[in-house]
C-alpha cells in the first residue's frame, strides 16, 4: 500500500476435515444413536469425531496482511485448541509472491532469518508466540501475508501488528488468522474530514490467477460502483495488495456503505479490513456473505 497523503499515519500501510467414514450417512446416524438397522443384531454405540488435519501439513490457518519495517513488526500467536500435539510451520509471503524474509524471535530458541519457521510441537490447550521483524532496524516496510501449515491438534491464531515511532509504540491491531472466502462484505465509514479512511487487504493462497470484483454499496443498498482493478483481475498466486478504498476512487474520501468483494469464476481469497482513524488502526469485520442482488 502507499504512502496516503490524506492521512497522518506516515507510512499508510494496512496492517489485517472431517475423517471420511466408509458407512452411509443413514446408518452411521443410527449407530451414533444405538439404534440397530438389522433386525436382530445388537445396537452399536458410536462416536464419531473430528481429530483434525491429519498426516502431512496442511493450510490451516491464513493472515491476509503482515507488515515488517518502517517501525512495524507482527505477533503471531497461535493457540492448539484440539486434543492432539499440534506441528508445522509458520510461511511470509511477500505481496509480490516472493518469500518474505525477517527475523523470527520465539524464545527460548535464538532468534532466526528466513521466510518460515517452525512452530511445534504446540501441546494441546497450549500457546505459542513468534514475533517477525525486520531483518535489519533501518528496513522500509513489505506487506505481504502468511499461512499456517500444520498437522495434528487444532490451529487458531491472531496476527497483531504494531508500529513503533520515535521509540514509542504509537499504534497496535489484531486480527484473527481465518481461511479462504469467494465473497466479503465490508462496512465502510470514511470521512476526510475527520481524517478516518477504510482499507484492506486481499491474498492469493492458491496457485493459479484469481480475479476479483468490488462493488460499492450505499446505504440504501443500491450499487454505486463496480470496481475491476487491473490489481485485482488478476491477482497472481501467492500475491497479495493492500490498499485504501479512497485510492481505488478519490470520490469516495467521504463514503458510508459498504464494498463487496466478489471473486470470480468461484475464486477463493483470503481477506481483511481496517480502519486508519486519526493515525490509529482499528480491525473491522469481514462478512463472509452477500445481499443476493449484488453481483
Amino acid at each position: 500500500m502507499k504512502t496516503l497523503c490524506r492521512s497522518s499515519i506516515a507510512t499508510g500501510y494496512l496492517v489485517v476435515t472431517m475423517l471420511g467414514v466408509s458407512l452411509c450417512a443413514r446408518e452411521a446416524l443410527a449407530a451414533q444413536a444405538g439404534v440397530s438397522m438389522s433386525p436382530g443384531r445388537p445396537a452399536v454405540r458410536m462416536l464419531v469425531t473430528d481429530p483434525g488435519p491429519i498426516g502431512i501439513n496442511t493450510t490451516t490457518a491464513l493472515f491476509s496482511q503482515v507488515a515488517i519495517g518502517g517501525g512495524y513488526k507482527t505477533v503471531f500467536t497461535l493457540l492448539n485448541t484440539g486434543g492432539t500435539d499440534l506441528s508445522g510451520i509458520l510461511i511470509l509471503t511477500a505481496g509480490n509472491g516472493s518469500p518474505m524474509h525477517v527475523t523470527f524471535t520465539d524464545p527460548p530458541a535464538a532468534p532466526a532469518t528466513g521466510s518460515s519457521v517452525d512452530i511445534g510441537p504446540i501441546r494441546s490447550g497450549g500457546t505459542k508466540f513468534i514475533t517477525a521483524s525486520p531483518v535489519n532496524p533501518g528496513d522500509a516496510t513489505v506487506t505481504g501475508w502468511a499461512r499456517v501449515e500444520s498437522s495434528g491438534g487444532t490451529v487458531g491464531g491472531v496476527g497483531t501488528f504494531e508500529l513503533t515511532q520515535a521509540g514509542k509504540l504509537t499504534t497496535i491491531a489484531g486480527v484473527l488468522a481465518g481461511g479462504t472466502t469467494n465473497v466479503a462484505t465490508v462496512p465502510i465509514d470514511n470521512n476526510e474530514a475527520l481524517n478516518r479512511f477504510t482499507g484492506y487487504a486481499i491474498a492469493n493462497p492458491s496457485s493459479q490467477n484469481i480475479n476479483v470484483k468490488i462493488v460499492v454499496v450505499d446505504v440504501n443498498g443500491s450499487t454505486v460502483h463496480t470496481l475491476n482493478l487491473p490489481q485485482l483481475n488478476p491477482l497472481g498466486p501467492g500475491q497479495q495488495i493492500a490498499r485504501f478504498l479512497h485510492q481505488d476512487l478519490s470520490s469516495l474520501l467521504t463514503f458510508q456503505g459498504s464494498m463487496v468483494l466478489i471473486g470470480q469464476a468461484g475464486s477463493q481469497f483470503s481477506v481483511v479490513a481496517l480502519v486508519v482513524d486519526q493515525g490509529l488502526i482499528t480491525a473491522v469485520p469481514v462478512i463472509p456473505s452477500k445481499a443476493p442482488g449484488i453481483n
